[in-house]
């Protein structure tokens, strides 16, 4: 039957694929076509053309997806779903498909009869770091998940299969859902959406941000709000991180286009693509905002006269809390005559489904979404004044006897990080590399960094690595040192990487989490494996900001490595970072830095020209204020260039060492204007790596560029022989 609240109806089946695919089925008869999503789906698409035992009922046809392909139905709306999550859970496409089904809809999750928690989970490996594999793991996660699926508060109506004999069909005890009625892809806006879009059309402000969870109509909004400003010859444009989940946005504003007698698409820029225009618009559309890097809505900010970006506040995406602080504070500072510089626009209740709807709050509760009771958890709390600044440190199946900690530790790096994410949760509980060190203050959270343990490769292994044949799971600090910097014994010595660190907001600088990173040192230092093995270095990778690049200058971090591409989601150069934590590691870090600094002093004025002045000059501190020779080449640079001429290592890590190369044999005449290709050398050292156009020496592909400058530099160190 339809509830009368328009909530969701959710199931837990337990039984066999067969088993499941019949009951879920049978509930959604009269439902349009569901869909089927698990971590391999083959078995769900060969029984797709089968017949199904029960013959009596009419099998509607179902749609299959994996949980890779999840993302994809972001936007879409759907009758039914079923998860399956026998062979493998995924605690994002858990949260992004429930956001998906409409209200009396169906949100089933599937389980086998046998034990669960022993079965080898597929999906994990992708969370452990080499050696581990998914059969040494007793999954803390899936116990977790588990306890909340059977609690009390648990929305899941617990279905068993009724097919309790295996040569006998039984009749199906299950009724049957109730078709749902036709969606009104129309319907005139809530008042809470009125309201939103008068505020909008006011341009009182110059930025405005709307920021709301799942299903409460920002899609419609944006649409509605796009057709009348069209209609009322303003110049719009709207950008998103792609067109795929902007269907519900187009349909609305093309229906107001066509109610209007007017003939027009939909204004739609690729974020790029709007960069490079020349126009300047009225007011910009940004959609998915918090999936955009920050530095790029800095810039698209600046493209028209108002900006509304539009993002969900927590969730899949994890990035919209962290988005909320960091891109707002830099709307807020904005300059502005005769108008606001930021205006924020609400929508808090739900249109997809009622309010109050029994499988939000779960998904919420369970992944630690939003703060409970709608209200932010009081971190640092009155009474917790009083108490001693204490430390502590919790690693996976610890946290499930500390659930209260758990949430607050998981929401405070939700609430700092935009790249924190449910599937963060599963990877925390059951990697056993990770571990996270936590400063309380009574029962209040300050500060928290997760931590993994990386290194202790084998010498195999590393030299794979180094020569580009292997890239083992997890270890990102050694290998990228190994693969990318050709440090041939950098996969020997142990790391404690800090790969997530954050402060309550209200208690930012106040010392707090270099405090934090003080006992973390002093716990390393004291920390052997197998009593014989100490922690050699701290380490930590990040989207270079200069402020960031600070806190960790400040704190006896110095860095080896600056990569190459901009990061997808911060639009920054990643930093990877390091302090020795004894003599040899010392005495190791110095010569890494001093390779990185040469580097450094020829590549980034060169390859890195959207660096600015204060972010340089903090990535140079230390260097020296004579300029290292560019025409030296060390014995280092040689194996450098070996491993790219000979193996795996990419082109963008040698650029430094070719520069010399080239330099060297011009000085020492090896290489003259007479060569062949000596224009092309002679680009390649002068040009920034992104602005060099092959082409013009007949080389048009990646591959072609590749070994044609394999053969060169091979060439030249043989004439140095």
């Amino acid at each position: 039957m339809h509830s009368s609240d328009n909530h969701r109806h959710c199931f837990l089946l337990t039984g066999s694929i067969n088993e499941v695919l019949s009951d879920f089925l049978h509930l959604c008869e009269h439902l349009s076509t569901p869909l089927i999503c698990a971590h391999d789906v083959t078995e769900y698409n060969q029984l797709n053309t089968s017949v199904l035992d029960d013959s009596s009922i009419e099998t509607p046809s179902f749609r299959t997806c994996s949980f890779k392909q999840v993302r994809q139905e972001l936007g879409s709306t759907h009758d039914a779903i079923l998860v399956d999550l026998t062979h493998g859970v995924s605690a994002s496409a858990l949260a992004i498909l429930a956001g998906t089904v409409r209200g009396n809809g169906v949100f089933a999750i599937a389980l086998p009869n046998d034990d669960w928690l022993k079965m080898v989970d597929q999906d994990l490996p992708r969370y452990l770091p080499w050696p581990y594999e998914s059969k040494q793991i007793n999954s803390s996660f899936k116990r977790f998940l588990l306890s909340h699926l059977y609690n009390d508060s648990s929305p899941f109506k617990t279905i068993q299969s009724h097919q309790v004999q295996s040569n006998q069909v039984q009749p199906n005890p299950l009724q049957a859902l109730p078709a749902l009625a036709s969606i009104e892809e129309n319907a005139p806006l809530t008042n809470e959406q009125a309201k939103a879009q008068s505020c909008l059309f006011d341009e009182a402000a110059k930025s405005y941000v709307l920021i709301a969870p799942r299903g409460r109509g920002k899609s419609t909004l944006l649409g509605d709000s796009l057709a009348k400003l069209l209609q009322a010859n303003k110049k719009v444009a709207l950008t998103a991180p792609n067109q795929a989940a902007i269907q519900t946005l187009k349909t609305r504003f093309e229906y107001l286009l066509k109610e209007a007698n007017l003939d027009a698409t939909l204004p739609f820029y690729a974020p790029d693509a709007l960069l490079t225009n020349e126009a300047k618009w009225d007011m910009l559309f940004v959609d998915e905002a918090s999936m955009i890097p920050v530095p790029l809505l800095m810039a698209l900010n600046q493209k028209a006269e108002h900006c509304l970006f539009s993002t969900t506040d927590y969730g899949y995406e994890g990035a919209g809390k962290g988005f909320g602080i960091r891109f707002c504070r830099y709307l807020e500072a904005q300059s502005t005559a005769n108008m606001l510089p930021l205006q924020s626009l609400i929508l808090n209740r739900p249109i997809r489904w009622g309010e109050n709807d029994p499988l939000e709050i779960w998904i919420n509760d369970c992944f630690f979404l939003v703060p409970n009771q709608g209200e932010e958890i009081p971190f640092i709390q009155a009474e917790s004044a009083s108490f001693a600044q204490v430390y502590k440190a919790v690693v996976g199946e610890a946290w499930l006897t500390q659930p209260d900690l758990l949430a607050r530790t998981f929401q405070l790096l939700v609430s700092a990080h935009y790249q924190t994410s449910p599937d963060n949760l599963r990877w925390i509980l059951d990697d056993p590399s990770v571990s996270a060190y936590l400063s309380l203050q009574g029962s209040a959270v300050n500060s928290v960094a997760i931590i993994t343990e990386e290194g202790l490769l084998p010498n195999e292994l590393s030299l794979a690595v180094l020569q580009g044949t292997r890239r083992p799971r997890g270890h990102l600090v050694p290998q990228s040192l190994l693969a990318h910097e050709g440090i041939e014994d950098a996969g020997h010595y142990r790391y404690w990487r800090i790969s997530r660190i954050a402060t309550q907001q209200s208690e930012q600088s106040k010392g707090l989490a270099s405090r934090l990173l003080s006992h973390i040192e002093t716990t390393a230092k004291n920390h052997l494996i197998k009593e014989t093995v100490p922690c050699d270095f701290l380490s930590t990778s990040f989207a270079a900001t200069s402020d960031v690049v600070a806190f960790w200058l400040k704190n006896g971090f110095i860095p080896v490595r600056l990569g190459t591409t901009k990061d997808q989601a911060s639009g920054c150069y990643s930093l990877m970072m390091v302090k020795p934590l004894n003599e040899n590691a010392q005495e190791k870090a110095s010569v890494w830095h001093q390779a990185y600094l040469a580097n450094l002093a020829i590549n980034l004025p060169r390859d890195y020209p959207d660096i600015d002045a204060n972010l340089a000059n903090k990535l140079s501190k230390g260097a020296l204020n004579t300029e290292p020779s560019a025409t030296i080449l060390s014995e280092k640079d040689q194996k450098d260039l070996a491993l790219f001429v000979n193996h795996h290592r990419p082109y963008l890590t040698i650029r430094a060492q070719l520069t010399r190369l080239v330099k060297h044999a011009i000085t020492h005449k090896q290489l003259t204007t007479t060569h062949k290709d000596y224009s092309l050398l002679n680009t390649a050292i002068t040009q920034s790596a992104s602005e060099i156009d092959f082409t013009a020496f007949g080389l048009k592909t990646k591959k072609q560029v590749e070994k044609h400058l394999k053969l060169l530099v091979e060439e030249l160190l043989r004439s140095r022989a």
